[in-house]
């Protein structure tokens, strides 16, 4: 399937308050991943990384409810861009889970996990922490993302 037809709505015209209304929801909902990305770069918490990874895929799911609004090539670069970033915030959450889950299965079994897990786990957490916050400030100074927010043609 074609992301044209998995996004399009047949009956909508594009024509009306929906279209206006399209870059006005997108900005809120940018506005909130740019102080979330604020809040991860003062301290990459896990609660930090979990609300970051919901303020993207929130805003990835209202992209989709507007996407005949958009020029489409400067939608599928949007899209797939935001879809990227969440991927790799998601595995950055996968990390603090697997972690939390060593501890519980700690205490369930009465029972120490060998350090060098937590160690190898820290430092995996490490790097794509780093990874991430490279990524998120690409992804602010983006001028194809600018152009999306501002509602242009890509080129």
């Amino acid at each position: 399937m074609t992301i044209n037809k998995k996004f399009k709505i047949p009956e909508l015209k594009i024509k009306s308050t929906y279209k206006k209304s399209a870059p006005v929801v997108l900005n809120n909902k940018l506005k909130n991943i740019f102080n979330e990305v604020d809040r991860y770069c003062d301290n990459d918490s896990i609660e930090n990384l979990h609300s970051l990874r919901i303020a993207f895929r929130r805003f990835r799911y209202v992209m989709e409810i507007f996407y005949e609004c958009f020029d489409k090539d400067l939608f599928q670069y949007m899209y797939n861009y935001v879809k990227d970033l969440q991927d790799l915030i998601g595995e950055g959450r996968d990390l603090d889970i697997l972690e939390i889950k060593f501890k519980e299965t700690e205490k369930e079994l009465d029972k120490k996990i060998p350090i060098f897990f937590y160690n190898k786990l820290k430092k995996e957490k490490g790097k794509i922490r780093q990874t991430i916050r490279m990524e998120l400030i690409k992804f602010i100074i983006d001028k194809e993302v600018n152009k999306f927010i501002l509602n242009k043609k890509r080129g």
